[in-house]
């Protein structure tokens, strides 16, 4: 019980040490928030692009003050899109090879199913092999799913295996996997399953992407394109591309970073620093597959989105189109959307503004998460912010002490050489004494 006392009042404690009056001097930037009328008792604020560029990675720099000084509590949460995934176990029947060299199999779901993706998993590794799907309600007569669609396998790494189909409820699937032209051996299909994909997306924000260079790979058979966001750390969902090309299937990679070049510093003789800029390496995000084709009834099925993982936020893009033997594959622009964090915080009693941009500042840690277990369902006002200006006191904090060692090593390493030259010379001194003191000792004293 003493135990559990002294855990609350620690708690009560940093509750009230992290509600105190800010240093407003350590953060960079601010901006004004409004807050529209309402009875609410809590405001809701989307995080803005610049907001996420001033901020830290993990956003534990951001607060919210009233106009008293003191902190304003707040939770932040980000949207998630909600998606419902039904698996099928259909039996595998009729599996055969063709005079090409294609598997086919045929999936029997017992009775009429509706579905709307399947994943197609096949042997080897670094390939893209051509599928067809087929739907029937006797097994005999079938009709065309899907003309042609790809499963691809890179460097026997990285594996894309689903694909979307029209929604449809046929009792059975004919799957055709056909091999590529270098491929001599016929294609073995190990196993295939089905899905309903229900989803209902979370409500995005559109991000300007700018095209900054194109340029093609001839020897690795890649469109390489590179595009500015302006903005660093946004959680991008995802990447819609504009493509020229009327029929296309590709496998494209997705990287990133935060920065073109970064200071290196080249180690001297002297004390004074020198630099280098260094490019800083692309990082890989995500891969997957974009298409477009005719179907069979006229229309067009296409994919040219590209889902993003929100944790990795960066401010350049590198969108890489594996071309094969295909021609380059023509992008005419891309365009990106965000799901931000919404910002739920309690209302004040006068005006607030957010203040932005210091880098060693801790967490924030506030009760409020314990009252709100579910901040994006509360009642809540909507609010908004103006465009992130410089903080004016942020330049009236006082200079960081540099400490005298490091003002004046050259000084320092002297002095230290010098005392370590007068202890090794009192303490070889000091041996010889002892020595000469144990010689005496040792010889025979006179009678």
């Amino acid at each position: 019980m003493k135990s559990k006392r002294i855990l609350v009042v620690a708690l009560l404690l940093a509750a009230c040490g992290n509600l105190r009056a800010l240093d407003l001097t350590r953060f960079k930037y601010h901006t004004p928030v409004s807050l529209e009328q309402g009875a609410a008792p809590y405001g809701r604020l989307s995080l803005t692009p610049q907001i996420y560029d001033a901020a830290r990675l993990d956003l534990a720099d951001i607060r919210l003050v009233a106009a008293d000084g003191n902190q304003i509590p707040y939770i932040l949460a980000r949207p998630e899109d909600q998606t419902r995934k039904l698996k099928y176990q259909p039996t595998l029947i009729n599996r055969s090879t063709n005079a090409r060299g294609a598997a086919m199999v045929t999936l029997d779901f017992g009775k009429l199913t509706v579905k709307n993706s399947i994943e197609v998993r096949t042997r080897g590794s670094n390939f893209r092999r051509a599928v067809r799907v087929e739907g029937s309600n006797d097994n005999i007569e079938f009709y065309t799913v899907i003309e042609r669609a790809y499963v691809f396998a890179v460097d026997n790494t990285t594996r894309f295996e689903q694909i979307d189909l029209p929604a449809n409820d046929y009792r059975y699937l004919r799957i055709t996997v056909g091999p590529m032209t270098t491929e001599e051996n016929a294609v073995a299909v190990n196993e295939v399953g089905a899905f309903e994909l229900e989803k209902k997306d979370a409500e995005r924000h559109s991000v300007q992407m700018t095209l900054a260079n194109h340029r093609e790979d001839a020897n690795n058979r890649l469109s390489i394109y590179d595009y500015d966001l302006r903005y660093r750390h946004l959680p991008l969902s995802e990447i819609r591309l504009q493509v020229a090309d009327e029929s296309f299937y590709r496998y494209v990679t997705v990287e990133g970073r935060d920065a073109t070049t970064k200071k290196v510093e080249i180690p001297g003789e002297d004390n004074r620093p020198r630099y280098k800029d260094v490019e800083v390496g692309w990082q890989r995000i995500v891969s997957d597959a974009v298409y477009r084709y005719p179907t069979p009834d006229g229309r067009q099925r296409e994919k040219l989105v590209l889902r993003l993982p929100a944790e990795r936020a960066c401010r350049y893009l590198r969108v890489a189109v594996k071309n094969y033997d295909d021609k380059p594959l023509l992008i005419r622009s891309a365009s990106a959307k965000m799901i931000p964090h919404q910002m739920v915080f309690a209302v004040a009693d006068s005006p607030a503004a957010l203040y932005v941009g210091a880098p060693s500042l801790a967490p924030p840690v506030y009760d409020l998460r314990h009252r709100l277990s579910r901040p994006l369902q509360v009642q809540a006002r909507n609010a908004r912010t103006a465009d992130i200006v410089e903080n004016p006191l942020f330049a009236q904090a006082p200079a960081e002490r540099v400490p005298w060692s490091e003002r004046h090593k050259v000084t320092l390493l002297v002095v230290l050489g010098i005392v370590a030259l007068v202890l090794a010379a009192f303490i070889l001194k000091s041996l010889q004494s002892i020595g000469s003191q144990q010689d005496q000792s040792d010889s025979p004293q006179p009678k």
